[in-house]
């Protein structure tokens, strides 16, 4: 295979963008660029950063055909929504309506509707997006003396006429 040429300029870059940048990958893509340069094989730069040969052989194709723009990933798009937005609309519209805890709505849905089910963190992601907001009750024993009788705060400024 022949060697990858490089410029003083894109080697001087590939350096400092194998220390300097932001994202690992994007760092371990350019040192490894840079390696091939030097006449290491592709098996060889494969087993010194620990990757699959077909890696590398993707960085030096990428490199050759978009230079520095190579480097960089492309998008993640991650696994695809269980809900549909009519879906995720009639959560939002139960929510609306009729409130409660996510639990609560969700079992509503069920009941209600042929849903695949989601979890309770999920559903809340949906409500957030929508821009709905809630709070989650808490009790606090602050509050409450042990009889459940609710402690009132003393005024300590004395017990002279109150002043305007």
């Amino acid at each position: 295979m022949k060697r990858l040429m490089l410029s003083d300029t894109e080697r001087r870059t590939l350096r400092d963008m194998g220390i300097f940048h932001p994202h690992p990958r994007v760092r371990m893509r350019a040192q490894g660029i840079l390696r091939l340069s030097q006449g290491l094989t592709l098996q060889e730069t494969a087993d010194e950063f620990s990757v699959h040969l077909n890696s590398v052989e993707q960085w030096r194709q990428r490199w050759n055909k978009l230079g520095l723009t190579g480097l960089y990933e492309g998008r993640h798009t991650g696994r695809p929504r269980k809900w549909a937005p009519q879906q995720q609309q009639a959560l939002g519209e139960l929510a609306h309506s009729e409130g409660g805890t996510i639990a609560a709505l969700l079992r509503h849905l069920k009941q209600r509707h042929d849903h695949v089910s989601i979890s309770d963190g999920t559903a809340a992601r949906y409500l957030k997006e929508m821009k709905f907001s809630y709070k989650r009750y808490r009790y606090s024993l602050k509050k409450t003396q042990p009889g459940g009788v609710r402690a009132r705060r003393q005024d300590h400024r004395g017990s002279g006429p109150a002043r305007p």
